[in-house]
């Protein structure tokens, strides 16, 4: 019973994941408040609710900006700028996920299902978090975590015992769902598919300088292009911002409090030694063998991530000893000297082979040097107990209308004002010193300039639990630019455009002779062909443009194509397809294969969560929801 119940949290997919979220909340939020609300406390504004289990808001709010945040970085857009319903798709799957753990626990609760103490127990001592530099559970690294995020025992211990109980619950249905072979197969087929090209570029860089062009024809594209040639709006604002980073700030920590978790975090503050690696993994020791010769005789990583293409290559930047996916490979990379090609040493995922690019000696730190970061986390623990009060007093006093200037100077709040365009740019082009992340930034942007001048400030709440109210004090509307002053950016463009149109022309050329000739290699002495190795569907190569990747796939083999990207044109024809064998990549197969079982066994639980949810629908707090969400 203990080691299944060790399995369910330590070493399943399900138990990864949860830590990781139960990590991810503490340290990103300083304090216990993304789970203190979990039981349903009375004072607490709840979004949901099932049967006696209710959902806090602050719970839903946390786990909703969190996602947000992962979306945003996944897709490469702000999360401030995210639309409105893509914002209300995010929002009801974090809600799903919240009342589908509340009624796996409400059902395991039915069903009697107990973690016993001993199980508990080796949970939390087997934490690295807990553990000291021995690798043991340290009661001391416990007690100041504890202590820093000002919480009792008895809370971690209920939080764990919920989740292993949820887990014990989950867990099984996951056991034994597995794709079908034939289903893996063809997966396979479709994503471990490569393509060979031949292409020539015509970047607009390289075309010859066009002549300058006369007054005649500047004046005519400053005329044909007026929203091109337009000094942007700008505004004035006044702005106050509290947040937590803000709040943390003004905090006093006394110097004993600084030194205890200095004490307890190693008493050194050292950052250990790092490196930067790039990292293949063959599926055989002939294999890597053969790569590793192909490095160490000078090739590059493009050109190795090409070779690659039966193994898998991935760089690993600013690792540290521990971080390493298996300790084989970590002892590799640090015993290995920068530049050069060590292995191929067989490992638990393959034989790997890598190259250091960068060492990061390690540092130690003193208490003196450390303190600003001590101060930094233990204020983190203390700002959620604070912000609350803060910010009601910060709307208090913008309520009375004595305006932002008047903003007492103890409520940890900053302040700011300046002239900026809708892009956060300064008149002379540089962007302005507005506080906070990215994403913050960006709302306070967007609300600056919907915002009517004169209209008085109203507190806002923005990304990472910040609130910030402006004040608009004045608009300069947008202008076209005189001639005068835009004649170099009329001229830049002018001629810029020339080299795009003597781009399009030769590549429009080429192609046509390419199609009726089946394909570039038969022209005679074309200058600048490139003969580029297989590819897959994942990052391109260099010289591969992601426009050109895309189409290449949908292509059969002979066919030409032409294609514009951001830098010129390419005309290409596709000379080659290849399906690897599955036998000749187990890792990838097995990678593949392990995926596809994940993605059944979610839809296994998925529809268990819905049984559940069937006989006891969750209640839900529109107005409550809204409030995070936004209308």
């Amino acid at each position: 019973m203990i080691t299944y119940f060790r399995h369910l949290f330590v070493d399943s997919w399900a138990g990864r994941v949860f830590a990781v979220l139960i990590f991810a909340a503490f340290v990103l939020w300083g304090v216990g408040d993304f789970f203190t609300k979990l039981g349903g406390a009375p004072d607490a504004a709840t979004v949901a609710a099932v049967g006696d289990r209710k959902i806090g808001i602050d719970d839903f709010n946390n786990a909703f900006h969190a996602q947000l945040d992962q979306v945003a970085q996944q897709t490469g857009a702000d999360a401030a700028q995210l639309p409105g319903p893509e914002r209300a798709q995010i929002a009801m799957q974090v809600l799903q996920g919240l009342v589908s753990r509340a009624e796996a626990l409400r059902e395991a609760t039915r069903l009697g299902i107990v973690v016993p103490d001993d199980v508990l127990r080796q949970t939390i001592f087997e934490l690295p978090l807990f553990k000291g530099r021995d690798g043991r559970f340290d009661r001391g690294h416990f007690n100041a975590w504890l202590q820093q995020n000002r919480l009792t025992e008895a809370r971690v211990l209920s939080i764990f015992r919920d989740d292993l109980t949820a887990n014990a619950l989950v867990e099984p249905l996951r056991v034994g769902a597995r794709a079908p072979a034939v289903l893996v197969r063809h997966a396979y087929a479709f994503a471990a598919q490569t393509r060979t090209v031949d292409l020539v570029t015509f970047p607009f860089v390289a075309q010859p300088a066009p002549a300058a062009p006369d007054q005649a024809t500047l004046a005519r594209y400053y005329d044909n292009h007026p929203q091109q040639l337009r000094a942007p709006e700008y505004r004035r604002i006044k702005l106050v911002l509290l947040s937590p980073q803000t709040l943390a700030r003004s905090i006093d920590i006394p110097e004993a409090d600084e030194r205890a978790l200095f004490k307890a975090q190693g008493n050194s503050g050292s950052v250990p030694e790092k490196r930067s690696v790039q990292v293949i993994t063959s599926p055989t020791e002939a294999r890597g063998q053969a790569l590793a010769t192909l490095w160490r005789g000078g090739a590059g990583w493009p050109q190795m991530q090409a070779a690659a293409a039966d193994s898998v290559p991935v760089a690993l930047d600013d690792a540290a000893l521990a971080t390493f996916p298996s300790p084989e490979m970590g002892r590799l990379a640090f015993a290995a000297r920068p530049g050069e090609v060590a292995g191929p040493v067989k490992t638990e995922t393959g034989w790997v082979l890598l190259k250091v690019t960068k060492v990061d000696p390690a540092v130690t730190h003193s208490f003196e040097d450390s303190r600003e970061t001590l101060h930094d986390q233990l204020a983190a623990a203390r700002v959620r107990d604070l912000l609350a009060d803060r910010v009601q007093k910060l709307q208090d006093a913008i309520a009375g209308g004595a305006g932002l200037d008047q903003i007492p100077g103890d409520l940890g709040a900053v302040a700011a004002e300046g002239t900026l365009d809708a892009q956060g740019n300064t008149r002379s082009g540089t962007p302005a010193p507005l506080p906070g992340s990215a994403a913050l930034r960006q709302a306070i942007l967007t609300a600056a300039f919907a915002q009517k001048p004169g209209a008085p400030p109203e507190l806002k709440q923005g990304p990472d639990d910040a609130e910030y109210a402006l004040a608009v004090e004045q608009v300069t509307p947008a202008a076209a630019l005189p001639f005068a002053q835009a004649q170099d950016k009329v001229r830049d463009a002018v001629l810029a455009d020339a080299r795009r149109r003597e781009a399009e022309q030769q590549a429009a050329s080429l192609f046509a002779r390419a199609r009726q000739a089946g394909g570039l290699a038969m022209l005679p002495a074309l200058a600048g062909l490139v003969h580029e190795p297989a590819f897959g569907r994942g990052r391109p190569p260099a010289g591969i443009s992601p426009q050109l990747q895309q189409i290449v796939f949908s292509l059969p083999v002979g066919q030409s194509t032409m294609v514009r990207d951001p830098d010129g044109f390419t005309v290409a024809t596709i000379t080659g397809q290849q399906h690897p064998d599955p036998s000749g990549n187990r890792l990838a197969y097995d990678r593949l294969q392990a995926n596809l079982d994940g993605s059944i066994a979610n839809d296994i639980e998925v529809t268990y969560a819905t049984l559940l949810r069937s006989r006891k629908q969750p209640s839900l707090n529109a107005q409550a929801i809204r409030s995070v969400v936004g209308p």
